[in-house]
């Protein structure tokens, strides 16, 4: 999601975070000039500097919002054939990577959901919507993944989780229901 010519800014503890990190980025191309903020994102507040936070939704209020009168604008960022598996109704299908031209879809006025597999694509989409413009971004917490196991939506069977472990869905898989809340 990071053009390769920009520079970047490491919040890290210290320069050897910062050195490891900067050998991750140019192991995949990323080969701009990089900084650290010694002392991590706290020194940043400690000094009086701004800071902004993406903002988390559970499974349960998205299900809420969107069994709900709100009309909300829902963006599942998986891949298609994650989306053929297994969609919750309403939601448009633009894959992470496509935002990046494709964000002109959306009304940046709008409140705008976005959800993957397990949250971690979905968060650099939001990330992304924020350098454009929009401020009602909501990441969907635990993704499809949480919608699923919460009983809103089967489960999908192609789901990727591309930061972890290819075998996540065979290891996570559904979890039990709870009779309490009657999922």
């Amino acid at each position: 999601m990071i053009p390769p010519e920009a520079d970047l800014l490491w919040v890290v503890e210290g320069r050897d975070g910062a050195a490891e990190a900067t050998l991750w980025a140019r192991r995949v191309g990323l080969d701009g000039r990089a900084s650290y903020l010694g002392g991590g994102i706290a020194a940043w507040a400690a000094s009086g500097f701004g800071v902004e936070h993406l903002h988390l939704i559970s499974a349960e209020d998205l299900h809420a919002r969107v069994t709900g009168d709100e009309g909300i604008v829902l963006v599942d960022v998986r891949t298609p054939l994650e989306f053929r598996d297994s969609h919750i109704e309403g939601a448009i299908n633009i894959p992470a990577p496509d935002l990046r031209t494709r964000h002109t879809e959306l009304d940046p006025e709008k409140s705008i959901f976005l959800i993957c597999s397990s949250g971690n694509r979905s968060g650099r989409a939001a990330s992304l919507l924020r350098q454009r413009g929009f401020r009602k971004v909501y990441n969907v917490a635990g993704g499809m993944t949480g919608y699923s196991a919460a009983g809103y939506a089967k489960w999908c069977t192609v789901c990727e989780n591309p930061h972890g472990s290819r075998y996540f869905a065979q290891i996570a898989g559904p979890v039990e229901v709870d009779e309490r809340r009657g999922r």
